[in-house]
């Protein structure tokens, strides 16, 4: 099979992980590797820096250098959520890759992400341009369709898990407590708030659990926590950001969209708190917010070997001349293992939770979740300290 010579290029795009650059890693390491990849370049601030020629060159980087990515939350190049929709940024798109002579490029990123990837390689198609075209998934909402999981939801899962069974912990202290209700991200899909769920594992975990799956009742809620609180004297609640009322209007929508039309939202915990505190429960609202997104230092090992592996797998698919594919996960004898899919059949589209992982009265999940999702959250990266602090690599307005 002939090979295509030429550069590859490398971006990353929307909210990071705590394992985005570890996937970046995965990219850059496994391309060094092959003669046909000439250069190694990595766009600063995603898409956005074909627009603005911004980006750097890592053919020549030291291993020492790309291994503090691995210990790197954030997007180490630059994010953007910038969404392509006029005809002419496509053929500045060609026009840069033509000039550059990119022949291999791989996004890092969620839905949007992998839309965009999508349709710049049927762009290329169209045009005639050989370039072969790989999403790499990156969200921590979990919420990709086809593959079992995406990289980053497991580090964002054992990060929630653990913060919920501290916060539990410090909530039993008192024979007479308060109604904690704990906000988790998740606009449309519920996988992360539910990971709260394994908290209960160590016999620390939430009360009750609400997810965007379902309609949120309020008057339902408010039964629900009173039986608790009245029975335990406290009550820990957790709920996905994005919980919608029966209308299927957001809980907190603020009416206010971003540039991809999705509704922006804040002080979910806050707006149910508020609701409790003028029915005279004592409540307090804690929102983990981009916590559940960064903190590196309690990433999975799991998460982050498999985040590596979806780079280095995407370079060997490129090099069999494969485009228009998205790499996942497929759970084969309870062991994940990479695989391809057809990007047309993932753009746009979102993976909810089942309705076999939430119980029947909406307010938790099932044992299938906990077996979905536990394995995920295994092992320990040990990341790499200097003077106390986190070390951290920055390729960001180099």
């Amino acid at each position: 099979m002939k090979r295509l010579n030429g550069n590859l290029l490398y971006g990353q795009s929307g909210g990071p992980t705590a394992v985005i650059n570890a996937s970046a890693y995965g990219v850059i390491s496994e391309a060094k590797k092959h003669p046909e990849i000439e250069n190694i370049y990595c766009l600063q601030y995603g898409i956005s820096g074909v627009f603005n020629n911004e980006f750097v060159d890592l053919t020549y980087e030291d291993d020492d250098t790309l291994k503090l990515l691995l210990n790197t939350p954030g997007a180490a190049f630059g994010s953007t959520r910038h969404k392509i929709t006029k005809e002419e940024e496509y053929e500045e798109i060609y026009k840069f890759f033509l000039r550059n002579n990119i022949r291999y490029f791989f996004y890092n990123g969620g839905n949007d992400s992998m839309d965009t990837c999508n349709k710049i390689a049927r762009y290329f198609k169209k045009v005639g341009y050989e370039c072969n075209v790989i999403g790499i998934p990156k969200t921590i909402d979990n919420d990709l369709a086809l593959t079992d999981h995406c990289p980053g939801f497991g580090s964002a899962a054992k990060y929630i898990a653990n913060q919920v069974s501290e916060i539990v912990c410090d909530c039993k202290s008192y024979k007479k407590g308060r109604v904690t209700i704990i906000e988790i991200m998740g606009r449309n899909t519920g996988w992360l708030a539910a990971s709260s769920s394994l908290a209960c594992l160590s016999n620390n975990g939430p009360d009750l659990i609400y997810l965007p799956e379902n309609p949120f009742i309020k008057d339902k809620f408010f039964k629900e926590v009173k039986e608790i609180y009245d029975k335990k004297g406290y009550c820990i609640v957790c709920v996905a950001e994005g919980i919608k009322d029966e209308s299927g209007k957001y809980i907190s929508d603020l009416g206010q969209v971003d540039a991809f039309g999705h509704a922006q939202m804040g002080g979910t915990a806050l707006y149910l708190a508020n609701e409790l505190t003028n029915k005279g429960v004592k409540t307090r609202a804690i929102e983990l917010n981009l916590s559940q997104r960064c903190a590196s230092h309690l990433a999975s090992k799991t998460d982050l070997n498999e985040a590596i592996a979806a780079g280095k797998f995407g370079v060997k698919q490129a090099l069999q001349n494969k485009t228009n594919l998205m790499i996942g996960f497929e759970r084969v004898n309870n062991k994940c293992v990479c695989k391809a899919f057809n990007l047309d059949e993932i753009a746009n589209v979102e993976k909810f939770v089942p309705k076999s992982m939430i119980n029947e009265s909406l307010n938790h999940v099932t044992k299938e979740f906990t077996d979905y999702c536990l394995p995920l959250i295994q092992k320990e990266y040990r990341p790499k300290y200097k003077n106390g602090l986190l070390k951290f690599v920055d390729y960001k307005d180099r």
